[in-house]
């Protein structure tokens, strides 16, 4: 079942300690005709949606703000260059987060449940090597990291 393994790739980098007693894996439910519904254990935190999230820590600039950071001008930049395709992605919605407080740059690829899995069954290819390895590039960064999180507007 393609969902099923969606979401042992989803759970794989995470403990299954963390969720309810059982299996640890989620447990699914056919919310419509196109729309999955999961939910972690009997946490009661239930999910239709996956993100898989890329960040990195960026510099400061020469005033001591986001505001002159060329490490950060340079991060959306290659967000620019990215964006198109990381839009052809089935279902996908994207999100940029950035704190000028911590230096955080993050760009979350949002899709639904039933869409993620063919890419996360791809390791996310196209798109995560290429873009992590240019953000990697980037002078000024640092704490590369990729994560995936489940996502739900409440």
């Amino acid at each position: 079942m393609k969902t099923a393994a969606l979401l042992s790739a989803f759970f794989a980098s995470v403990s299954a300690s963390a969720f309810a007693p059982g299996t640890g894996q989620p447990a699914l439910s056919a919310r419509s005709s196109t729309s999955l519904k999961a939910e972690i254990g009997e946490s009661g935190v239930s999910f239709s949606k996956v993100a898989r999230e890329w960040r990195c820590k960026y510099t400061e600039g020469p005033s001591g703000g986001p505001g002159d950071s060329e490490s950060l001008k340079a991060c959306q930049s290659l967000l620019d260059d990215f964006l198109p395709k990381i839009k052809e992605l089935p279902g996908a919605e994207v999100t940029r987060q950035v704190c000028g407080g911590c230096l955080d740059f993050k760009v979350s690829v949002v899709q639904p449940l039933e869409e993620h899995g063919a890419w996360a069954d791809a390791d996310y290819e196209p798109l995560e090597s290429e873009f992590m390895g240019k953000l990697k590039a980037i002078e000024g960064t640092s704490l590369h990291e990729t994560q995936e999180i489940t996502f739900e507007a409440l």
